[in-house]
């Protein structure tokens, strides 16, 4: 087997990788995409961003172990058309990405978004937000995966009552107190305090969050996306901003990345924006590499992989 990575590994990566290699197999890690691209002639697996213009000179690939959670950049046709086992780092991303999303809505409810703007203009005094405790808020949950699990945790030490809803989830996680299908979206969001967007990015999630829901939000509630940005009808949040129909938004993701200059998300005082970095810990990349060399040793031993994706369903 030859094995492509994205990237170069060092110190105890580098040996467990040269130790499950052995003599039988070989590892390249090419550092430019002409490397990539002449190296990737007779690859049989890869560990990284598989995009949709290097997929097609991996000719002999079998199986694509992705360094992402979401799959969305990955649904191009070839790849779901074909053969190729894909795997990725469900679960990986999920406590730092959670604690963005909390982060988020601390930031608003507390109004630390006022006070680092007046820190800015050395200027003294609170901004015009009010100052909201979020003990015993009621938290909505879209998606009950690891992202929604690990939101669904840290809700719990604030003391929050958990509602969910899940498109497969069946079964109750015990932080949750209240999990729904979801076609009790809209009924959820009407209850709650505020609303966490933990699910992935697929077609039947394209556009879910719209003004059909966003409207029956109660006006003193936050909305926190920190999944994917097309989650959300964008449009549709700008108005319900506008309108003052919701107390707040916290941003990680947006429609269009990086957010246009032009966006009138910027100019909402009751809005927090960060550039899609909820995905960053100083233990991504041992995280995921860990898990790509446990597959690693599955998939040499004719073992079943971690983290299969439905390639139908999209993730």
């Amino acid at each position: 087997m030859k094995i492509l990575l994205q990237g170069r590994l060092e110190g105890a990566l580098l040996e467990r990788l040269e130790s499950i290699v052995g003599d039988e197999h070989t590892f390249v890690t090419p550092g430019s995409r002409e490397e990539l691209i002449e190296e990737g002639k007779d690859v049989d697996i890869f560990y990284g961003y598989c995009s949709e213009d290097i997929f097609p000179h991996l000719p002999n690939i079998k199986w694509i172990q992705a360094s992402s959670a979401g799959m969305d950049r990955h649904m191009y046709p070839a790849i779901r058309e074909s053969d190729v086992i894909l795997t990725n780092a469900a679960g990986l991303y999920a406590t730092h990405v959670a604690d963005q999303a909390f982060a988020l809505l601390l930031g608003l409810a507390r109004g630390i978004h006022d006070s680092v703007r007046n820190q800015d203009k050395h200027q003294w005094g609170r901004g015009k937000s009010p100052m909201i405790e979020i003990d015993g808020f009621k938290i909505g949950i879209v998606g009950m995966g690891g992202i929604g699990m690990q939101m669904a945790k840290r809700a719990k030490g604030f003391d929050m009552h958990v509602s969910a809803v899940d498109a497969y989830r069946t079964d109750k996680p015990d932080n949750v107190d209240e999990l729904m299908p979801m076609d009790r979206l809209s009924d959820m969001m009407s209850r709650v305090d505020v609303v966490m967007i933990a699910c992935p990015l697929t077609e039947e999630t394209r556009g879910l969050i719209n003004a059909d829901n966003l409207s029956v939000m109660q006006p003193t509630a936050f909305f926190i996306n920190v999944a994917r940005g097309p989650i959300v009808n964008e449009p549709d949040l700008i108005e319900i901003l506008r309108a003052g129909k919701i107390a707040g938004a916290g941003l990680d993701v947006t429609e269009i990345e990086p957010l246009p200059e032009e966006s009138p998300l910027w100019d909402f005082d009751n809005v927090i924006i960060s550039p899609h970095s909820a995905g960053g810990s100083q233990h991504r990349m041992r995280r995921v590499t860990e898990f790509f060399l446990d597959n690693l040793e599955r998939y040499l031993k004719g073992e079943g992989l971690k983290n299969v994706v439905n390639k139908q369903l999209g993730f």
